[in-house]
């Protein structure tokens, strides 16, 4: 098997708490220590980031706070890696993770290779229930994606030099990832998704941030598929319940006046049932696959709340839009 050099960039912001654990599991990894640098790129963090990250004497990189894009593209930039491997601060990768990728990267002709979640916190209600969810929409993609994430991905640096790597238009941590995804798909880049290639993750525990997060990335998810609109109906990791949400709760705010006019209040009470029933597809879904069916009820609330959420920083989204054009 083919055994290129590769760089491992770690982005890294406010992440004292988990990124020792997440260097820690990437020089265990079972590749060859010559093959194999380890750049975390700090993006401006105001806690201790740094001291844990120079204790491990790996190339650490400052930046400005300036996002999870530019900070990657920082990092492969500088690295002298023939493939990037890209993962979080808040992952751990398995010790066979990058090995199962590497051979995949080759045998299967791909540009890149995408792998697949553990979770570390399965103690936690919340981080079960987001666990639950990407479990089931990995189950339903195909061998060949469209469409990966970057805490846990593979891809030739001679893709990124001809990309010019991510979309540093995108602030946040949001759909930078699918965005470049996009782009090599659409050029001809095949994308394999490893299943057997897996990093424990640190999902997030408090509704309120886990919100803040739904809201960011429905917010640029506008802009993604403005840029990107075959993809909207055609990404192999979404399920047709995420672009009709949206809609649906506008729909439902929008004839609450129907409460206070008596006859009317029964199209308000449809319209919420329908609502709640979509919200409800993919928790019974879960629920039927056995993962974690002691979590029902919370994952419908869970997604009930959040598709408020996505409706409200997609119409943001949409207003910044309609101002910017005019």
């Amino acid at each position: 098997m083919k055994q290129p050099y590769v760089s491992i960039v770690i982005p890294a912001f406010n992440a004292a708490s988990t990124v020792g654990q997440a260097i820690d599991s990437c020089k265990n990894q079972d590749y060859p220590k010559d093959r194999l640098e380890i750049i975390v790129v700090n993006d401006g963090s105001r806690d201790n980031t740094k001291d844990v990250v120079e204790g491990f004497g790996v190339r650490y990189i400052y930046q400005e706070n300036k996002g999870p894009a530019f900070a990657r593209n920082n990092g492969w930039k500088n690295s002298k890696g023939e493939a990037i491997f890209f993962t979080d601060a808040d992952c751990i990768p398995g010790k066979d993770c990058l090995a199962v990728m590497v051979k995949s990267l080759y045998d299967r002709n791909a540009g890149a290779v995408a792998g697949t979640y553990e979770i570390k916190n399965v103690e936690d209600i919340m981080a079960r229930c987001i666990h639950a969810e990407i479990m089931f929409r990995h189950s339903r993609m195909p061998d060949y994606i469209n469409s990966f994430g970057t805490y846990n991905v593979l891809i030739k640096k001679s893709i990124l030099e001809e990309f010019s790597g991510f979309n540093e238009g995108y602030l946040t941590s949001s759909a930078e990832d699918s965005e470049l995804s996009y782009r090599m798909v659409k050029k001809g880049y095949r994308i394999y998704f490893e299943r057997k290639s897996i990093v424990s993750h640190f999902h997030e525990k408090k509704m309120r941030r886990y919100l803040k997060k739904q809201f960011t990335r429905s917010f640029w998810a506008i802009r993604l598929w403005r840029h990107h609109p075959g993809f909207a109906l055609n990404d192999c990791y979404l399920h047709w319940k995420d672009l009709v949400e949206a809609p649906l709760a506008a729909i439902v705010i929008l004839t609450m006046p129907f409460l206070f006019i008596g006859s009317f209040k029964i199209f308000f009470f449809i319209l919420l049932f329908i609502y709640i029933g979509v919200e409800t597809i993919i928790p019974f879904s879960i629920y039927c696959k056995r993962f974690y069916k002691k979590d029902f009820f919370f994952m419908v609330f869970m997604m009930f709340v959040r598709g408020f959420v996505r409706m409200a920083g997609g119409t943001l989204s949409l207003m910044a839009e309609i101002r910017h054009r005019k």
